[in-house]
């Protein structure tokens, strides 16, 4: 059963990533791998439904786990929001966005507890050993960029501009700006 789920939330997961590509538009190439990429996540969804011998019976866990999700989801989501449009830009800080997000973020923790009360130590503990490997993947990504980075040499200056494609800069913002020349 558990397995069952793992599957459904990889397959919720992989339908977000395809949706993610669609939106970057036609300048990325990834962008046309969307519709396979939300057509396998979809797929994990429904072959896992398809696949349960009491059909209702994993329905009915299936919606009680996403109304499980949902409170504390949604609460997380809106304390996250309100904490990014409360943060500093350009040295200027919201505070009361700040200050109700991060108490509506406390809260969502609050929630997550509350609808999961099956939550034991060891859950948390292996949780905590999750995100361990989450930082160390993401240290060990950072350093792996650095080194890429570092080894690329660096370009040399931009050849200067000829005339005639100085011309034909002239001639693009003149008539981006409605100077008609004549």
């Amino acid at each position: 059963m558990i397995v069952d789920f793992m599957l459904v939330w990889l397959g919720f997961f992989i339908m977000l990533v395809g949706i993610s590509w669609a939106r970057m538009g036609p300048a990325f190439q990834r962008n046309r791998y969307y519709r396979p990429i939300f057509i396998i996540g979809l797929l994990c969804i429904i072959s896992d439904l398809s696949q349960s011998q009491d059909q209702s019976k994993h329905i009915e866990e299936f919606l009680n786990l996403i109304i499980d999700f949902l409170p504390w989801f949604f609460t997380g989501f809106l304390g996250y929001y309100l904490v990014l449009s409360g943060a500093p830009t350009y040295m200027k800080v919201r505070y009361p966005p700040l200050i109700t997000g991060w108490v509506i973020i406390l809260y969502s923790f609050h929630l997550y507890f509350e609808y999961n009360n099956h939550l034991s130590v060891g859950d948390i503990l292996v949780s905590l050993s999750t995100i361990v490997g989450i930082s160390f993947s993401f240290i060990f990504f950072f350093f792996l960029v650095r080194f890429v980075e570092n080894r690329i040499p660096p370009e040399g200056p931009a050849p200067e501009l000829t005339d005639s494609e100085k011309e034909l800069v002239r001639k693009i913002i003149s008539k981006n700006i409605g100077v008609d020349e004549k």
